[in-house]
């Protein structure tokens, strides 16, 4: 019997390196950011508008929707349109917006976030008053009592506190 001598390992100095499939090396330059658009800041309608504004009282459901068909009519928005909800100042600023979480409900209803009501203290089962901008295009959702606390003071500077009943 003859020894078969394996094969001879190729050594690092052994092996080319074949020049066509390898591929050229591109300077890396830092990649450069695409502006974003600005989006319009959801805010509470301004004293120019104020002329212009539609107040509703609506009752927020057991899903945290409110209906307000009348202002919606008015905003100009149909079933179906993406909104944008935010709150500020205490108050949720609904607003269009193409890129919106919540749209209008098939029945002319807007569902309000329950994060957003419980910062805001509107609670199921409550009323709120709606004012609408349809200069603005912004809806804003009051809790009652917010209001009802400005007209008792409202009141209280006409004078027409509880003196003024008595004879």
């Amino acid at each position: 019997m003859t020894a078969v001598d394996p094969p001879a390992q190729p050594g690092p100095d052994d092996e080319q390196l074949v020049g066509a499939l390898i591929p050229p090396t591109v300077p890396q330059r830092p990649a450069s950011a695409a502006p974003l658009p600005m989006l319009p800041a959801l805010a509470l309608p301004s004293t120019a508008a104020l002329a212009d504004l539609l107040l509703d009282v609506a009752r927020v459901d057991s899903s945290g929707r409110v209906s307000a068909r009348a202002l919606l009519a008015a905003l100009g928005w149909r079933c179906g349109r993406r909104l944008g909800i935010a709150v500020v100042h205490g108050a949720l600023v609904v607003g269009a917006a193409a890129s919106g979480l919540h749209t209008v409900g098939a029945r002319d209803e807007v569902a309000l976030p329950a994060a957003g009501r419980r910062m805001c203290g509107i609670d199921t089962g409550r009323a709120v008053v709606l004012a609408a901008s349809p200069a603005q295009q912004v809806l804003v959702v009051h809790p009652a009592e917010v209001v009802a606390g400005l007209l008792v003071d409202w009141y209280a500077r006409l004078g027409g506190g509880d003196d003024a009943h008595r004879p």
